[in-house]
C-alpha cells in the first residue's frame, strides 16, 4: 500500500482527537483503556488527565474509582513508573512489562554481586506479611522485624515494587504520608487473573498504542514501551496487517487503517482547537519521541525538565504556548501562568474557564489566576 502523504497539523489534530482531546471518552475507564493507562507517579497528574478526557470526573470520583468500586488500580507497569489502569486491564499490561529477572531491583542485586536466592527468599517473607496481616506500608514491615536489604528497603518502591511488578500487589491508598500497599487476591478477589503470553500482550498493547497516539513511527512505539529494537519491530510486524503507512515530513509512520480518513479532513482554525491545562506527564506529552509537533524546539527544555520531570502545560491550537503550576492556598486553588507570549484573547477566556474547572476537580473555588 502507498503511503497517504500528510502535513503535520494533520497528523497533530488526529493525535489530539484520539487522546480524548477533542471528544471526551465515554469514562474514565474507557480513557485508561485506550491509552493503556494514565502515569501516576503524582496521583493528582492521572486524576487531571482523566479529567480532561472524561464527562464528569473529580478528585472524589478518582478516590472512589480506586479505593471504593475498585475499577482503577495504580500499579508500576510501563517504563517501570506508576500507572492508572482499569483493573481488568491489569492481567494484560503486567504480562506486557514484567520479564522475570529483569527488574530494576533483581539487576541491582546481580549489579552488585548479591545473593539473587535471598533476595527472592526475602521477597517470599514479604508476601507472607501482606497476604495475613492484609494492606500494610513499609513503617508495618518494619515493626513485623523482617530483615530486608537496601534493595528491597527503599521509599521508591522496593519490596512492593517488585511484587506489584510479578502482579501480585497493587497501592490500596494512604495511611499518613506512606502509601499502603495490598495483596492482589485480597484486595480485588473477583479478578480473574489470566494474563496472556508476553509477545500476545505486547502485541495488544502496539494495537492500542497505534489507535490512541498515531501517526507514529515504530521507534515512537519502542520509545513509549522502552523496549528493545527487535522487540518492538516484532511486535509492530505481528500487527501491520491492521495499520496503514502514513508519510510525514517524509518520514514513514503507522496509523490504523480506520483512521486514515480522519486525516483527510481538514484541521480547523486555531481558535477551535481545544485549549487546555495539561498536568504534569499528560500522556500526549508521553506519547512520542521527538516533541517538536507539540512544541518549538528553543522551549522544549521548559517544559521537558532535568530528572525526568514533566512541567504542566498551556496548549493553544494544539502547541504548547506556556507552562502553568496550581497551589493550595487558605481561599481554594491559586493557578500561575507563565506563557511564553501573550495568549490570544480567545485563549485566555478558555485557560479561564480551564482554571475554574482544574479548581472544581479539587472541589475549592479558584481563589486566583495570575500570570
Amino acid at each position: 500500500m502507498k503511503p497517504v502523504r500528510v502535513t503535520a497539523e494533520q497528523a497533530r489534530w488526529l493525535r489530539w482527537r484520539r487522546s480524548g482531546l477533542v471528544t471526551p471518552f465515554a469514562d474514565p475507564l474507557a480513557v485508561t483503556g485506550a491509552l493503556v493507562g494514565v502515569q501516576a507517579q503524582l496521583l493528582p497528574a492521572a486524576g487531571l488527565a482523566l479529567w480532561h478526557r472524561s464527562h464528569s470526573f473529580d478528585h472524589a470520583d478518582l478516590d472512589a474509582g480506586l479505593h471504593e468500586h475498585r475499577t482503577l488500580v495504580k500499579v508500576w507497569t510501563l517504563r517501570s513508573t506508576l500507572h492508572l489502569h482499569r483493573v481488568t486491564d491489569w492481567p494484560l499490561v503486567c504480562a506486557a512489562t514484567y520479564v522475570p529477572g529483569e527488574t530494576y531491583y533483581e539487576r541491582q542485586v546481580v549489579r552488585r554481586g548479591g545473593d539473587l536466592a535471598a533476595f527472592h527468599r526475602a521477597l517470599d517473607e514479604v508476601a507472607a506479611v501482606l497476604r495475613e496481616q492484609g494492606p500494610v506500608t513499609r513503617s508495618d514491615l518494619a515493626a513485623s522485624g523482617l530483615a530486608l536489604s537496601p534493595e528491597l528497603n527503599t521509599s521508591w518502591g522496593g519490596a512492593f515494587s517488585e511484587l506489584v511488578h510479578r502482579g501480585l500487589v497493587c497501592h490500596a491508598g494512604q495511611r499518613g504520608a506512606e502509601a499502603v500497599f495490598a495483596w492482589r487476591a485480597q484486595w480485588l478477589p473477583d479478578l480473574q487473573w489470566a494474563p496472556p503470553p508476553f509477545d500476545e500482550a505486547n502485541q495488544e498493547l502496539a494495537r492500542r498504542y497505534f489507535a490512541g497516539y498515531g501517526p507514529a513511527r515504530e521507534i515512537d512505539f519502542r520509545y513509549w514501551r522502552q523496549a528493545r529494537a527487535p522487540q518492538s519491530r516484532r511486535w509492530l510486524a505481528a500487527i501491520l496487517g491492521e495499520l496503514a503507512p502514513i508519510e510525514l515530513l517524509g518520514e514513514d509512520h503507522w496509523v490504523r487503517r480506520e483512521d486514515v480518513r480522519y486525516l483527510a479532513e481538514p484541521p480547523p482554525a486555531p481558535e477551535a482547537w481545544p485549549v487546555r491545562l495539561l498536568y504534569r506527564f499528560d500522556p500526549l506529552l508521553l506519547g512520542l519521541r521527538e516533541k517538536w509537533w507539540l512544541v518549538d524546539p528553543d522551549r522544549y527544555k521548559a517544559v521537558w525538565r532535568p530528572g525526568g520531570h514533566i512541567e504542566a502545560t498551556i496548549t493553544v491550537a494544539g502547541r504548547i504556548a506556556g507552562t502553568w503550576r496550581y497551589d493550595r492556598v487558605s481561599a481554594g486553588l491559586r493557578v500561575t501562568l507563565a506563557p511564553f507570549a501573550p495568549l490570544p484573547a480567545f485563549a485566555r477566556q478558555a485557560v479561564e474557564k480551564q482554571a475554574l474547572g482544574v479548581a472544581a476537580f479539587f472541589a475549592l473555588p479558584l481563589a486566583d489566576l495570575e500570570g
